[in-house]
């Protein structure tokens, strides 16, 4: 079986290339602009989830500190993606476990999902 990840992003493009990347690796990847991301995880044992900050209808530090104030999500390690220039202090004040700078190497990414993925 393969291991369930929730990538969070409203770029179609962005999010088909990190899911080929992901497919690649061996991960089952689920992307959703984010208004139905506790729907996905509740019916998905979710492992990690990528977030990117910047999305059309909200932002991902908003996503991800309502990740962590609910106890049926808040141990899943949330990875960051953006190309904001705060993103370190972002994703640290979210609650996230670590955050990846746009544009990224794909190994980067690749050994940063491997790192923090909850099995």
């Amino acid at each position: 079986m393969k291991h369930k990840l929730l990538y969070i992003e409203d770029d179609k493009d962005v999010s088909e290339l990190i899911a080929e990347i992901m497919e690649y690796e061996n991960y089952e990847v689920i992307t959703d602009n984010g208004k139905a991301m506790f729907e996905i995880i509740k019916e998905n044992p979710i492992g990690l989830i990528l977030l990117d900050q910047r999305l059309f209808w909200t932002t991902g530090s908003q996503l991800c500190l309502a990740l962590k104030a609910n106890p049926a999500t808040k141990d899943i390690p949330v990875i960051m993606i953006s190309s904001a220039i705060d993103i370190a202090d972002i994703a640290r004040s979210c609650g996230a476990v670590d955050f990846i700078k746009k544009p990224f190497d794909m190994y980067h990414a690749i050994n940063m999902v491997a790192k923090y993925f909850r099995t």
